[in-house]
């Protein structure tokens, strides 16, 4: 059986991370603050922190947009159920937003609707809130203006449509967690960075050395992060392959489909027109992983009926699925997956 999913660690990463041990600079330092600088750089922000833990950036960042006890927060269901635990121990109000079937993101229209102070935006699998303007013929970011926006990065980190258009324009506050599997890793933690007004509410208001994110670890994400065009490009080829392949099916990818976007390539994730225990008994039979694309998303364990809270949200829910995709795949492998993918029932 295929792994769903390795981390992408070459030997210059390696070195990075064992020239800071040698160097004796493993907790919080130089090579965090270099780390910080070089997100800030790519996201074209102003300022910016490193966290230990992807919850305590979350916090932070929510601390720092305002949000308090009874602020109304809108997120889209398909957001990490992680969201849950944090935005409850803040005890805000929660706000279900349903998605743009277009974009996979959180429909603008319906956020300004919601009464909601805060929106909480998760970009997944690569996907970017752009939708194409048909009077000026260009592509253009979705109008959360009404609302302060904390934009989560996470899968969409290097994404872009055009120049104008990229991960992280939006968020006054954005936010990107550095796990084994993220599109950027750190080993684990995240990054946050900020730029407008919200940079007067990280000043002088620094987390402790406990909470940050040590020299070691930043080393790793500060090569992962130089090198991230390249990766988009090498998990590109394989994404082009996949794409060729659901092309002969009557199933779509997930997320944003215009002309000029340019995918990080994070992932490849289908919407089925069919049931999805099929298509993942279909693939273990081949021998190819496949598992739910919104597993651990709000909707778990929702009470309420999915389909009464966000309608488009929960039907991708019920019904997507994501295939392995990461730059260690052997081209025996993505051949058996692209398989697979061609001949979905």
């Amino acid at each position: 059986m295929i792994q769903f999913y390795k981390p992408t660690l070459k030997r210059r990463d390696m070195d990075s991370v064992l020239q800071t041990m040698v160097n004796e600079k493993i907790g919080p330092g130089e090579r965090a603050r270099a780390f910080v600088q070089s997100f800030c750089e790519t996201v074209h922000a102003t300022s910016g922190i490193a966290f230990r833990t992807y919850p305590d950036c979350l916090s932070y960042a929510l601390s720092a947009i305002g949000v308090g006890e009874g602020t109304k927060v809108a997120v889209s269901p398909l957001s990490p159920e992680i969201y849950r635990t944090v935005l409850d121990k803040i005890g805000c109000e929660t706000v279900f937003v349903d998605i743009d079937k277009h974009t996979g993101c959180p429909d603008d229209t319906l956020v300004a609707q919601s009464g909601a102070e805060v929106l909480l935006l998760y970009e997944p699998f690569g996907t970017l809130p752009v939708r194409y303007n048909e009077q000026t013929t260009f592509p253009e970011t979705c109008d959360y203006s009404g609302v302060k926006v904390i934009e989560d990065i996470s899968q969409s980190i290097g994404s872009k449509v055009g120049d104008e258009c990229f991960a992280g324009k939006i968020g006054q506050i954005v936010i990107c967690a550095m796990e084994e599997d993220g599109v950027v890793s750190a080993g684990g933690g995240a990054v946050l960075a900020v730029r407008g007004e919200t940079v007067n509410a990280i000043r002088g208001k620094r987390p402790s050395k406990y909470l940050t994110m040590p020299d070691m670890n930043a080393a790793l994400g500060m090569v992962q992060l130089t090198n991230l065009e390249d990766s988009c490009q090498q998990r590109g080829k394989i994404l082009s392959a996949y794409q060729q392949s659901l092309a002969k099916t009557r199933h779509k990818q997930f997320g944003l489909s215009l002309m000029e976007f340019s995918s990080n390539a994070s992932a490849f994730a289908v919407m089925l027109d069919s049931r999805p225990d099929e298509t993942v008994k279909f693939a273990s039979k081949k021998e190819v992983p496949v598992r739910m694309a919104f597993s651990d998303c709000l909707f778990k364990d929702i009470e309420a009926d999915p389909f009464d809270v966000a309608p488009v949200a929960a039907s991708y829910y019920f019904r997507t699925v994501e295939f392995p995709l990461y730059a260690f795949l052997k081209q025996s492998e993505i051949d058996g997956i692209s398989k697979v993918i061609s001949h979905l029932p």
